[in-house]
């Protein structure tokens, strides 16, 4: 065994009484924490999983209520962009995607104030990197 090993194993031995024990604190705090599991996956609700989604209530949004579930509440904005990118992708023009996003965006930034700006910005970033890319690759080729 080395020797100047042996400074350090009784410093680290002795860090904790050097900078002192931890002291016990009491919890004071309750924290309540709503149900994660969805109303689509209790297995043991029975027959009442129908009015517990909501199905007695409104069919359309129990409907969807799975595909909210699965992409996060980002559904009708992955829907929206799906129609941007097929309708860009059948047409080849920039206008219609352009007059699909104007008319999703007061009812997207509605609903969803916060999650709009943060995909918003994604989407702009992509279409800015898509237009770099065509610029510099597509219109810089000599025929």
């Amino acid at each position: 065994m080395n020797v100047s090993y042996l400074p350090t194993l009784i410093l680290l031995g002795l860090t904790p009484f050097i900078i002192g024990l931890p002291e016990v604190s009491a919890q004071t705090e309750i924290i309540t924490v709503n149900q994660t599991t969805p109303c689509f996956m209790n297995y043991t609700a029975g027959v009442d999983m129908w009015e517990n989604c909501g199905y007695g209530d409104d069919y359309l949004s129990a409907a969807l209520l799975p595909w909210e579930w699965i992409t996060g509440g980002n559904f009708s904005m992955l829907i929206v962009s799906i129609f941007i990118t097929f309708t860009y992708i059948k047409y080849h023009k920039a206008v219609y995607p352009i007059m699909i996003g104007v008319m999703f965006l007061p009812i997207s930034f509605f609903v969803f104030p916060d999650t709009f700006l943060s995909w918003s910005i994604i989407m702009a970033f992509v279409v800015i990197g898509i237009l770099i890319w065509y610029v510099y690759i597509k219109q810089t080729k000599e025929y």
